[in-house]
């Protein structure tokens, strides 16, 4: 059962503006990821020095390569750190568009709400976005805001691995964009790196598994498709942003809670 009194939890289905303010949280977390990343931070200098080993043939740019490359404290965090930066922009974009971003619980479903579980008997949010909405009306929640919990969610957000695979999630925060026939395969096996056995090491980057390219599109697609969203996002929806924080803000105060009974 996800309560819905913490921002932590369910807050972001209570009210419109509740909503607004998560999405812009999290839009803003996940450039905060993502421009942590130490491999982006050298990627102009890495840029330039494989530049002058392809092209200059400079027979000094490779171990400088390799040797910045080494500087990084660990590639593994930020394959971590872009995956993150990904996986909340995808949650962000599902929220506003009013579909949970909590796995519902299974057990729950079977028993009282069938009409989530297919005929697998298993959760259709595992291909299927649901909408709030839905789950709002299953669980007969008052039409107005309120605090009441939702049994059919659980704490646990949707897995990275379903919003990267499934198209029906997919085609919710692509949106036609070309350039994401790339990104996905590249986010699929940057996930797939980071659980791998070699850590996405600094000689598996300088081997060409994971090329300066692929960070250089990622930059792009970060600075196009989040940052200059997430700053429109903030400017389109300033009011409802601050009206939202102030809400969670009262939520936070115990006294003031008034929680429903078990």
């Amino acid at each position: 059962m996800l309560s819905s009194w913490k921002i932590e939890d369910g807050a972001c289905y209570i009210s419109e503006e509740t909503k607004i303010y998560v999405v812009w949280s999290m839009l803003c977390y996940s450039s905060k990821m993502f421009w942590g990343c130490e491999m982006i931070k050298e990627l102009d200098r890495a840029k330039s020095l494989l530049d002058k080993d392809l092209v200059e043939k400079d027979s000094n740019a490779f171990p400088e390569l390799l040797d910045l490359y080494y500087k990084i404290e660990n590639p593994l965090l930020d394959a971590v750190r872009i995956v993150i930066c990904f996986e909340n922009y995808f949650k962000a974009i599902l929220l506003l568009e009013n579909y949970t971003i909590h796995k519902m619980d299974l057990n729950v479903c079977r028993e009282h709400f069938p009409k989530f579980v297919n005929s697998k008997n298993q959760l259709l949010q595992k291909t299927t976005p649901i909408l709030i909405g839905d789950i709002k009306q299953a669980e007969n929640h008052h039409p107005v805001v309120s605090v009441e919990p939702f049994r059919t969610l659980s704490y646990q957000t949707i897995e990275i691995s379903t919003l990267l695979d499934q198209p029906e999630y997919r085609a919710i925060y692509s949106k036609g964009k070309e350039s994401d026939e790339t990104l996905f395969p590249l986010l699929i096996s940057l996930n797939d790196t980071r659980n791998s056995l070699h850590f996405l090491t600094v000689e598996y980057i300088a081997s060409g598994g994971l090329g300066v390219n692929y960070f250089l599109f990622l930059r792009d697609y970060v600075s196009t498709h989040i940052d200059a969203y997430r700053e429109k996002f903030y400017k389109d929806n300033e009011d409802l942003i601050k009206t939202g924080k102030m809400e969670i803000e009262h939520l936070l105060e115990p006294e003031k809670v008034e929680k429903p009974r078990r």
